[in-house]
């Protein structure tokens, strides 16, 4: 099972690279997204020109087309990918690809519609959606290092009773759909005296879900959530930062004792004519070794290519 989901993620990410170019250099499009780690940068390419020389092919099949287009995949949405092959580069960190974007090194970012969204209403001159496509759901887990089960247990009791009793959907309502062009409101945390201090990583690189305000400070929906979590195991919470490619490395040296996980949990469904196909194997997140994983408390459906405004 996992071997056929790493497959499908391979075609998956791929696709999401898809969005119409606004700066193609010839045939290639440079494309920016945050480091995934259960692959290299050089094994995530090899898969998506594994799918574009099978797709090649098929361009002039009409039935073909017609299954693409059967699961709202627009007109011209396989041409686009076999007329521009996309070079992927892998950044640790939002900043870093955005300063990218800006200096022309790549033409586009890859990111989730959560954090398009705030992008967009925050920096309308700066961004334009290329493309968007209706794929594949994410989630949001907590990770932790392989055995520390207990601490994970606790953290998912937290996360099933906030299901429950509606908390996740006030936060989410607060941080996320609510949150406009504002920076998140301050969180605040209680300090209980004689626990032993939850070390959490936060990386601010998927505002508003994970957001480090100008001043430093940790905000936004995952740490709000962290608070309550804190409240709820009373447990003092200390929040250090990390870059998002330095997550796995922080757990593995007890720098923190959770971070914020995101993986792909679903499959696309690809038309008939690739089935079979020997597409390279891109591993996701939470194929890891070493790291376990909580409860979701969050989903997005969406994936889109922004472009840096003309």
């Amino acid at each position: 099972m996992k071997k056929l989901l790493c497959v499908i993620l391979g075609v998956v990410l791929a696709l999401a690279l898809c969005g119409i170019s606004m700066a193609a250099k010839n045939d290639r499009v440079d494309s920016g997204i945050l480091t995934y780690l259960g692959t290299t940068e050089g094994e995530f390419q090899e898969a998506l020109d594994d799918l574009r020389k099978a797709l090649t092919p098929l361009m002039n099949e009409e039935s073909a087309k017609q299954e693409w287009e059967d699961y709202d995949l627009l007109d011209g949405f396989l041409s686009e990918l076999v007329k521009s092959r996309r070079v992927v580069h892998f950044y640790d960190s939002l900043l870093s690809m955005q300063m990218a974007l800006r200096a022309g090194k790549i033409d586009e970012m890859v990111l989730p519609e959560p954090v398009v969204t705030y992008l967009m209403a925050t920096s309308p001159e700066d961004y334009e959606i290329q493309f968007s496509l209706n794929m594949m759901p994410s989630t949001i887990s907590f990770g932790f290092k392989k055995g520390n089960t207990a601490l994970k247990n606790d953290f998912d009791n937290a996360i099933k009773a906030m299901k429950k009793d509606g908390t996740l959907t006030v936060l989410e309502n607060r941080y996320i759909k609510d949150i406009g062009t504002t920076v998140p409101e301050e969180v605040k945390f209680t300090d209980f005296k004689g626990s032993k201090p939850i070390k959490i990583a936060v990386t601010g690189d998927l505002p508003p879900i994970d957001y480090i305000a100008a001043d430093g400070r940790a905000t936004g929906y995952n740490t709000a959530i962290l608070s309550e979590i804190g409240k709820r195991l009373k447990r003092t919470i200390r929040v250090i930062s990390v870059e998002a490619g330095g997550r796995s490395a922080a757990l593995a040296s007890e720098r923190a004792d959770v971070v914020f996980w995101y993986r792909n949990t679903d499959g696309l469904k690809t038309p008939k004519k690739l089935k079979g196909k020997n597409l390279k194997n891109v591993m996701i997140d939470s194929s890891l070794d070493g790291v376990i994983l909580s409860e979701p408390y969050y989903e997005w459906d969406t994936d889109l290519v922004v472009g840096r405004s003309k």
